[in-house]
């Protein structure tokens, strides 16, 4: 249900707050609020907790508001709590080809459109976008709105209104001044804060689920399906014979399999290691065993990779963890391999756009995206080449290099020779971390003790 006049005494925001807004952005939604109005309604449930809205709340409430529209919705779930928040700002990213228009209007403020009244490119561009929205409309009802000057022209929200015209329901519209739209188009235009993905959920076991496929074995145990080009291009021609390698993070361990056939003394360690929709931790527990005795009794390895770990990672805290883990299971001198997906994008396309040409994902300031998969969040990150580059130098070394293949700039791959060994209380924290990530119902790995002691026992070694 609208409510125009909503006291903001009543609003209260929600735990995890997933938008940042710096000092200079929130006085210019101040600005933007004397100029123009509330010219989105702010999204709550039923008991006032906002589901969107949360900054312009705040802007509202400096300027001395008491009330602003608010739109409540009623039996919300915790996922769509956060899909609200990301389609609530992810309403305005047009593409530019929909050219939305609606009836011309001699007052200001909030109407309602009717469908058939609104016009526009329904083959535009941003069809997952719509479709989002057009589930989030048929659950709850029309949370959302458009801007419009008063001549008709659609300023902003033209997904919204297509996504109304298809479902054949009106379309909240707020009409401003035909000499503001110029104004108004400018403000849509500026990101007015960063998503924050720190304080959702984890589930860090799904993220197994985000893993890349790797080649797997038909029953013969020939190669099918799709290859991982660095291992095929970059890791197995420069193995060296009689190298130990260590694949930290194997996912199902396909090219571990592949090449221990072959004579290769190649490791995996997986923590999510699959079994259908379950995980197989028997197999699991095999890994940490066979890891933990070749630590013991021939050290660390002359190369540890890591295959597409580092984009699957939940939080900051994880990929720190996986970097330290991959400097100290490397021998002095030994070579360090880590790959991930790259982001490329302006700072606007990092924090405010969604991917139209497939998933839809809203990228935090960290880089990393937060879908809603199987009543859970599963997080991707990317990295921009400096991001990368920064764990290259400070988890291998100073000469350690960050690239891409030729063709495939949506992948990177930072290596090097170890040249840099890590304090021993954080890598010990890191195996910790690692080797006692959390397993379904409440179980973990639980090896990290061993972990430890393995880790100490290969050091001793070198002395």
């Amino acid at each position: 249900m609208f409510h125009p006049s909503y006291p903001l005494s009543g609003l209260t925001p929600a735990p995890y707050n997933p938008r940042f807004l710096d000092d200079t952005a929130f006085v210019a939604l101040q600005r933007s609020i004397r100029t123009l109005g509330m010219i989105k309604p702010v999204i709550a449930t039923s008991d006032g907790r906002i589901l969107a809205g949360h900054q312009r709340q705040r802007a509202a409430m400096a300027i001395g508001l008491e009330y602003t529209p608010v739109y409540v919705v009623n039996g919300i779930d915790p996922v769509s709590e956060m899909r609200f928040n990301q389609l609530h700002n992810g309403t305005d990213l047009d593409t530019g080809d929909e050219h939305v228009t609606v009836p011309a209007s001699t007052g200001l403020g909030y109407y309602d459109v009717p469908a058939v009244s609104i016009r526009g490119t329904r083959r535009a561009k941003g069809g997952t976008l719509r479709v989002a929205i057009a589930e989030l409309l048929t659950k709850f009802g029309p949370w959302g709105g458009i801007v419009a000057s008063q001549s008709g022209e659609c300023l902003s929200g033209a997904q919204y209104a297509l996504t109304c015209k298809q479902l054949g329901i009106p379309c909240r519209t707020y009409y401003v001044p035909d000499e503001l739209a110029s104004l108004v188009k400018g403000m849509f235009r500026r990101a007015y804060g960063e998503f924050d993905y720190s304080k959702l959920p984890k589930t860090t076991y799904m993220q197994t689920f985000a893993q890349m496929y790797r080649v797997r074995q038909d029953e013969e145990g020939r190669p099918i399906g799709v290859g991982q080009p660095f291992y095929e291009h970059v890791y197995i021609p420069n193995f060296k014979p009689g190298e130990r390698i260590l694949d930290f993070g194997c996912g199902q361990g396909d090219y571990v399999r592949i090449l221990q056939t072959k004579g290769y003394r190649i490791w995996g360690m997986e923590f999510f290691y699959r079994a259908g929709q379950g995980l197989n931790t028997p197999a699991i527990h095999q890994m940490a065993d066979s890891l933990f005795e070749t630590l013991r009794t021939h050290g660390r390895f002359d190369v540890v990779l890591c295959e597409f770990v580092l984009n699957s990672t939940d939080r900051n805290e994880a990929e720190v963890a996986v970097m330290t883990c991959l400097n100290a299971l490397c021998k002095p001198g030994g070579r360090i391999y880590a790959s991930g997906r790259t982001r490329s994008a302006t700072e606007r396309e990092i924090t405010n756009t969604a991917d139209t040409q497939g998933t839809l994902s809203f990228l935090d300031k960290d880089g990393y995206s937060a879908i809603a998969q199987k009543g859970r969040w599963l997080y991707q990150k990317y990295h921009t080449p400096a991001q990368a580059t920064t764990l290259a130098k400070t988890y291998i070394g100073p000469n350690a290099d960050y690239g891409i293949l030729s063709g495939m700039d949506t992948v990177f791959l930072i290596q090097g020779t170890k040249e840099v060994e890590l304090p021993q209380a954080q890598v010990e924290a890191a195996l910790t971390f690692e080797f006692n990530l959390p397993w379904p119902d409440g179980h973990t790995v639980n090896r990290h003790r061993e972990a430890v002691d393995a880790w100490r026992a290969a050091i001793a070694l070198e002395r």
